[in-house]
C-alpha cells in the first residue's frame, strides 16, 4: 500500500487483503498438554489446559516466569490455536 500510494495517477488505496490461517481445525486439549509434558523447561504438574474452538486457556502454577513463558509459547506453536489466554500463576 505505501508503495503504491506515491505513483503518479494514483488517487486512493484500499486495501482489502485478508489473512487466514491454513489450520481451520479447533485446537486440541491433548495436543497441547502433550506439547507441554515434551518441553522438558516446563513443570507441568500443576498446569492445566483447557482448548475452546481456536482459544487455550492455560491455568494452575509455575515456579518460574521463564516456565510461564515457555508454557505460553509451546501452546501458540499448536496446530489450531489462534488466541492463549494464559492465567498462569508464579509461585
Amino acid at each position: 500500500m505505501h508503495a503504491v500510494r506515491p505513483l503518479m495517477g494514483v488517487n486512493g488505496v484500499i486495501d482489502t487483503i485478508k489473512i487466514r490461517s491454513e489450520i481451520e481445525d479447533a485446537a486440541e486439549t491433548k495436543i497441547i498438554e502433550n506439547a507441554i509434558k515434551r518441553n522438558w523447561n516446563i513443570n507441568d504438574k500443576n498446569i492445566r489446559v483447557e482448548a475452546t474452538g481456536h482459544t487455550a486457556i492455560l491455568s494452575g502454577n509455575v515456579p518460574s516466569f521463564y516456565q510461564r513463558d515457555e508454557a505460553v509459547r509451546t501452546t501458540w506453536d499448536a496446530p489450531g490455536v489462534w488466541a492463549a489466554d494464559n492465567n498462569l500463576v508464579v509461585n
